[in-house]
C-alpha cells in the first residue's frame, strides 16, 4: 500500500477549519487505497533537534489549556499523524523518502504573508514527481515583489497543482505558466451526514437550544455588530458568540463542539470561511461580513465560495435584512456541489495514477 503525506498548517494556533479541512481531504485519499499521515510541523529552534523538542515539550506541559486538550482529543482521535515531528528548517529531509506522494493543502498553506510559508509548504524537499497539491489556498490576490522568484520556482516544480480560489488560478498562471485546476476545499467533499459523527455538544456550557452563532476571526466592526444585534432581535434570539479570545464562553471547546454549533443555530453571523462553508453544508441562513487582516481583505477564497455556489447576496450590505432573514433554496446549492466534487474526484484519479 502507498503512503501519501498531507502538508498542511499545523502549527498556527487552534483553529476549527484547518483540523476539519485536514480530517476531509485525509479521509478522500483514503478512499483512494492509500494510508495517509499528516506531517504535523512545530517551530525549530538554533537549527537544534534537540533544543526543538524541547521547546515542544515545555510548550505542550505550559500550555495546556482546555481548549488544547480538546484539539489534542480531535487529533488523536480522528488524524493520522506521521510519528515523525517536522521542526522547521531542521529535518525536512528526513521525509522524502518515507512517502510516495506529498499534497499540500488546503487552507491557506501557500499564503505569503504568513511567517512560516517556506518550500517545505510545496514539498520541495521531495523529488519533482512527489510533488502535489489540493485547493491549496494561497489566500491574498498578489504575490509581494520579493517573494515572487521563489514562487515561480516551486510552482513551476510541482507534478500537479490544485487550488480553491479563482486569484489562486491566475496567480499560479501568470507566475509560472503552469495550468492550476479550481476545486472546492475540502471541507465540502464531505456532506452534512458526513460529520456528524463528529460533533458533540460542547460540556459544562449552557447552550440555548435556539440562537443566532457569531463567528468571527478578525475585528467586529461597529456597524456589524449592530446588524447582528438586530438579527437576534427580529428573530427573537440570543446572540451566541464563539471567539477565538481566551477567557470568552465558548473559548475552550474543539472541533467537534464547533461542528455542533454549527449544525445547531438557527441563523449565522461570521466572516469566516470555514464559517461560510459549514452555513451552506448545514443549509442555515447566514450573513458574511468582510474580514481584514492588517488592512489586507482576506475575502478572496470567500468570494469564490459565495460565486460558485450563487450565494453572494450573502455579503453584508448585499440586501435588506428582511431579506437575509427569508430562508435559502439549498437543493440546486446541493446539486452544484455534487458537481464539484465529481470535478475534484477527476482530479483525485489523476493525481493518484501519477503516484
Amino acid at each position: 500500500m502507498k503512503k501519501i503525506a498531507i502538508i498542511t498548517i499545523t502549527n498556527s494556533g487552534l483553529n476549527f477549519g484547518n483540523r476539519l479541512q485536514n480530517y476531509a481531504l485525509q479521509e478522500r485519499l483514503k478512499q483512494l487505497g492509500v494510508k495517509v499521515e499528516t506531517i504535523f510541523a512545530a517551530k525549530g529552534v538554533k537549527n537544534s533537534l534537540l533544543l526543538s523538542k524541547i521547546r515542544r515539550f515545555m510548550k505542550q506541559i505550559l500550555k495546556a489549556s482546555g481548549r488544547r486538550k480538546c484539539f489534542n482529543q480531535f487529533n488523536k482521535q480522528y488524524i493520522n499523524m506521521c510519528d515523525t515531528i517536522r521542526y522547521e528548517k531542521i529535518n525536512d529531509s528526513v521525509f522524502a523518502d518515507k512517502y510516495d506522494g506529498f499534497v499540500a493543502g488546503s487552507d491557506q498553506v501557500w499564503n505569503p504573508n504568513f511567517h512560516f510559508n517556506s518550500d517545505f509548504e510545496f514539498a520541495a524537499f521531495a523529488p519533482k514527481e512527489k510533488r502535489f497539491s489540493y485547493a491549496a489556498s494561497i489566500g491574498v490576490a498578489n504575490i509581494p515583489e520579493a517573494k515572487k522568484e521563489k514562487f515561480i520556482q516551486l510552482l513551476k516544480d510541482m507534478n500537479m497543482i490544485s487550488v480553491r480560489e479563482e486569484d489562486g488560478v491566475r496567480l499560479v498562471e501568470e507566475l509560472s505558466g503552469r495550468k492550476a485546476f479550481l476545486n472546492i476545499d475540502p471541507t465540502m467533499l464531505l456532506k452534512s451526514e458526513d460529520y456528524a459523527k463528529l460533533e458533540k455538544k460542547p460540556e459544562g456550557i449552557d447552550v440555548p437550544e435556539h440562537y443566532v452563532l457569531k463567528y468571527y476571526l478578525g475585528n467586529v466592526l461597529p456597524a456589524y455588530d449592530k446588524d447582528i444585534e438586530e438579527v437576534g432581535k427580529k428573530l427573537g434570539l440570543p446572540v451566541e458568540y464563539l471567539s477565538e479570545s481566551e477567557g470568552t464562553k465558548y473559548y475552550n471547546i474543539g472541533p467537534s463542539e464547533f461542528l455542533y454549533m454549527f449544525r445547531h443555530a438557527d441563523y449565522v453571523c461570521t466572516d469566516s470561511f470555514h464559517g461560510s462553508v459549514f452555513s451552506i453544508l448545514f443549509h442555515k441562513r447566514f450573513t458574511v461580513y468582510v474580514r481584514k487582516d492588517n488592512d489586507v481583505p482576506m475575502n478572496s477564497r470567500i468570494d469564490t465560495l459565495l460565486g460558485t455556489t450563487g450565494l453572494q447576496d450573502r455579503l453584508y450590505g448585499s440586501q435588506p435584512l428582511d431579506k437575509m432573514l427569508e430562508d435559502i433554496t439549498y437543493e440546486p446549492i446541493d446539486k452544484l456541489l455534487d458537481e464539484k466534487r465529481k470535478e475534484a474526484d477527476a482530479y483525485f484519479e489523476e493525481m493518484s495514477a501519477r503516484w
